[in-house]
């Protein structure tokens, strides 16, 4: 389906895009994202969740560039091929993507064009690759995306630094690709992704490492020689409460827990809205040992 009067960049299509797995989203999910994007599948999933904004900096130079070649590079792309491609909005089910340009050519053919315009012009990675006839991978999947959402004839990767130095590159999408792609998104949406972790290897964090574990294996064997000796306190107890030497043994009884999935009455309520808000704390874990 083609949402054609959508404004892209509007917050309508701000409010659309949180309801839908988008086409610029595709080279996260494929981990293909490129460093300088400064975002990750825990970002994505925070903002899916609504406890993160946009990590995208609308005043980056290169951003807008972008925005302010596009019109003048869909124009070239259209006299060039003949074609009447316009901006547009597409949706199919779980998927939205925002084309650059989509429409036909004057043979009817129906095609879409995913648009590009380097800051850094030939000397960036996405000019360099395709000068040598490569998509960068990180679009290459966006147009897997985009032609599931809106399945075309023709679509085009369009490299624009002026009417007279561009670069098309014909792609469409394979079917192995797409479903690579579904089931990326179906795993990413089925668990909450691992936290996004910073290395950090200076020496004064090795000494504190090696620190603490060695305090964990004392504690271990600290623990165990513990519990031996409880376990022989509370067997010689029994029963009873009993004070001995200073120390009280006592046998507790303690209410079991309330079963609210057996009260039928609360099966209809959102119990969401009354959680508490969340709170925050720090949990050291390792890695687990190759064996």
């Amino acid at each position: 389906m083609i949402v054609e009067k959508m404004e892209q960049g509007s917050l309508e299509w701000h409010e659309h895009r949180a309801k839908y797995r988008n086409a610029s989203e595709a080279a996260i999910i494929m981990d293909c994202a490129p460093k300088y994007w400064q975002t990750s599948k825990r970002i994505l999933w925070e903002q899916k969740q609504g406890l993160r904004g946009s990590s995208v900096d609308a005043n980056n130079p290169a951003i807008l560039h972008g925005n302010n070649m596009e019109a003048a590079a869909l124009a070239c792309f259209n006299k060039n091929f003949n074609a009447n491609a316009a901006p547009v909005v597409g949706v199919n089910g779980l998927y939205s993507a925002s084309l650059d340009g989509c429409g036909t050519d004057r043979e009817g053919r129906s095609l879409l064009v995913e648009i590009k315009c380097p800051w850094r012009a030939t000397s960036s990675e996405v000019w360099r690759k395709a000068a040598s006839g490569e998509i960068a991978s990180y679009y290459f999947w966006q147009m897997v995306h985009q032609q599931h959402v809106v399945p075309v004839e023709q679509a085009f990767f369009f490299v624009y630094i002026s009417d007279d130095q561009f670069i098309v590159l014909p792609h469409i999408a394979t079917e192995e690709d797409t479903a690579a792609l579904l089931a990326a998104w179906d795993d990413f949406s089925a668990s909450e992704p691992e936290a996004d972790f910073v290395e950090m290897e200076d020496e004064h964090m090795k000494v504190l490492v090696t620190e603490h574990q060695a305090l964990i294996s004392q504690q271990k064997h600290l623990k165990a020689q513990l519990d031996q000796v409880e376990t022989a306190m509370k067997a010689k107890a029994g029963d009873d409460n009993v004070l001995a030497f200073g120390c009280k043994i006592q046998t507790i009884e303690r209410k079991g827990s309330v079963d609210y999935k057996q009260i039928k009455t609360l099966q209809d309520v959102d119990l969401e809205q009354y959680r508490k808000p969340p709170s925050k704390y720090q949990k050291i874990s390792y890695l687990k040992k190759e064996a």
